[in-house]
């Protein structure tokens, strides 16, 4: 779950606009795939779609075949049984034995320091040969940089030909999906589907420190700081020292983060930093140099000074910013609904008895609101190389998660999870857990936590449904029995504070406010991007640390424009103008 793309997402009105007119102009919108042959890719569109199934018969390859990739370890998906790996574990066997499709690894690193991406550029960079397959979560530069380097093929005629009805409808569901990597009006790679909502955040608050200090959940900005006060110098952790802090957070990468946010502040002033709004007059515009801008980046510092906020915000990312609160030195999070699942486990680690929940996000003095989201459920890439020997074997290897894992039949193998004594075990009265503390017989060869076999997958967690999830989930916190398979498996094996921050999530979605540049980098944020980012995250976090006056925003505002700004601004509007 590890991720700054991590998803996002139901379609706002302003969305569908989007969509369906980049439909048009990518060719159509039939099962979320336009046919594809740009000028400039010679025989490549050809090979796609004259690939065939080249033996595949019966769901399977009557010779097994091999696909090459390469891998980043996150934490999350890097928990295996005794004597397994990423390169040989029950998933990759099931597939081969299912497909005939054997997965093979060229690289593996464990991805901390963004040691994947620095690993993906350095191949790039170097004109290294990619391998037949390329999974990529992560920021828009990398992704361009793929695309860029010509090693990989258009994906609209294998989606057409070789995409289950499961995944088409997913990709239908938003066909704005597509735009971040079309070039020429080709689709040159897989959109991983995500849950709707699922990178929507909530206010996160430490229960049983709300209880001590004597206050009901914040509301407001002014409430928040009435909290935040309260768990700084009320000792709310009754240890009888002043070590604690209000608001965990970790800006090092940014102000609009998918974990340990602070986009909320600048949403109650009416912008949101780091992504490109749609103001008054119908155009698009950078929300860290909105005006609006200044004004919560005044009430930033101003809970800095009081303490409110970790003297190392900047120097900590999202991961590290989340630290705070699972140590217990933090009593407010903001973050997605599933955070009880990671990192919050570490809380009850370290801090037996602490609780925690879910609240909506809390608006301005002046009845504003706004939190980061909204976004097409897509959560990452598949790149195809154009040299791959069967590139449909990618399609046949996704369509089997959605198939068999994404939304099983009761009577299905995959009815429980994905494999006993890995992501779940059966209890005597045949109910399900994950619970490996409570139950550490029934997960042999695992230690701490249940291994997670979905989650070593090409597509990072197998195959999502976008509406699934929220929909399950709205159900359950209403009290309602779980039926299906699926909402089987959430009840019994997502914790009730999950559950309860999706319906948190749901009935707060208009506060969402979604990024309406949704292009490929423009000519001038290819040269000029890492300057400008520099120049607004640095003043920023000056300001917030007194370091520079809050009236040097003004100066940073005008050397934006000068430095490249000003014509981004152009650009990204003239694509908007097309695209909507």
């Amino acid at each position: 779950m590890k991720k700054k793309w991590l998803s996002t997402l139901l379609v706002l009105t302003c969305a569908a606009s989007i969509a369906a007119c980049s439909s048009n102009e990518n060719g159509g919108s039939n099962g979320g795939a336009a046919t594809n042959k740009p000028d400039n890719t010679g025989g490549e569109a050809t090979k796609a779609a004259d690939a065939g199934d080249n033996g595949f018969v019966n769901g399977k390859y009557s010779t097994p075949i091999t696909l090459t990739t390469v891998w980043g370890l996150n934490e999350n998906g890097a928990i295996f049984k005794e004597g397994e790996t990423i390169e040989n574990n029950i998933l990759t066997q099931t597939i081969e034995e299912r497909l005939g499709i054997e997965i093979k690894y060229n690289w593996v690193v464990t991805n901390t320091n963004d040691a994947y991406k620095t690993k993906l550029r350095l191949m790039l960079s170097s004109g290294e040969k990619m391998p037949d397959v390329v999974a990529y979560r992560g920021d828009l530069e990398t992704v361009n940089m793929l695309i860029d380097s010509g090693q990989f093929m258009p994906v609209g005629d294998l989606v057409d030909q070789y995409a289950n009805e499961t995944y088409k409808t997913g990709l239908e569901l938003d066909p704005a999906i597509w735009l971040p990597i079309t070039r020429d009006g080709s689709k040159m790679a897989l959109p991983i589907l995500d849950y709707a909502y699922n990178g929507d955040h909530v206010m996160w608050v430490r229960q049983d420190w709300l209880e001590n200090v004597g206050l009901q959940a914040p509301t407001t900005i002014a409430e928040l700081e009435t909290v935040m006060d309260a768990f700084v110098n009320g000792d709310p952790d009754k240890d009888g020292q002043k070590n604690t802090i209000g608001l965990a957070t970790g800006f090092k990468n940014g102000f609009n983060n998918w974990m340990t946010d602070i986009g909320f502040v600048f949403g109650a002033f009416g912008t949101m930093p780091g992504q490109w709004n749609l103001n008054a007059e119908g155009k698009l515009e950078h929300g860290s140099v909105n005006p609006a801008a200044k004004a919560a980046l005044a009430k930033l510092k101003e809970w800095m000074d009081k303490g409110y906020i970790s003297q190392d915000a900047a120097l900590y990312d999202e991961t590290a910013g989340s630290e705070l609160f699972t140590k217990g030195e933090a009593g407010i999070m903001f973050g997605p609904n599933w955070l009880p699942a990671w990192p919050f486990p570490d809380l009850k680690t370290n801090v037996p008895g602490a609780t925690f929940k879910a609240y909506p996000v809390p608006g301005g003095n002046d009845g504003k609101i706004g939190s980061a989201g909204g976004n097409p459920p897509s959560n990452g890439y598949l790149f195809i190389n154009k040299d791959a020997k069967h590139p449909e074997a990618v399609l046949h290897y996704y369509n089997w998660f959605f198939e068999n894992t994404a939304n099983p039949q009761p009577d299905s193998e995959f009815a429980n999870g994905f494999k006993e004594g890995y992501d779940y075990a059966l209890l005597p009265d045949g109910t399900l857990t994950a619970d490996i503390a409570k139950y550490p017989e029934l997960f042999p060869g695992l230690k701490d936590k249940a291994a997670p076999p979905l989650f070593y997958a090409l597509t990072y967690e197998g195959a999502r449904i976008p509406s699934l999830y929220a929909d399950t989930h709205v159900k359950l916190a209403s009290g309602a029995a779980a039926e299906t398979p699926y909402e089987k498996q959430e009840f019994n094996t997502r914790t009730k504070e999950n559950t309860d921050a999706m319906k948190v999530v749901v009935d707060q979605k208009d506060i969402r406010m979604k990024n309406y540049y949704m292009g490929p980098l423009t000519e001038t944020m290819q040269s000029k991007n890492e300057l400008l980012n520099k120049l607004l995250n640095e003043t920023f976090s000056k300001i917030i640390y007194g370091q520079q006056p809050l009236d040097s925003f003004d100066t940073m505002v005008e050397n934006w424009h000068k430095s490249g700004g000003e014509q981004i601004t152009k650009e990204v509007n003239e694509w908007y103008d097309k695209a909507k």
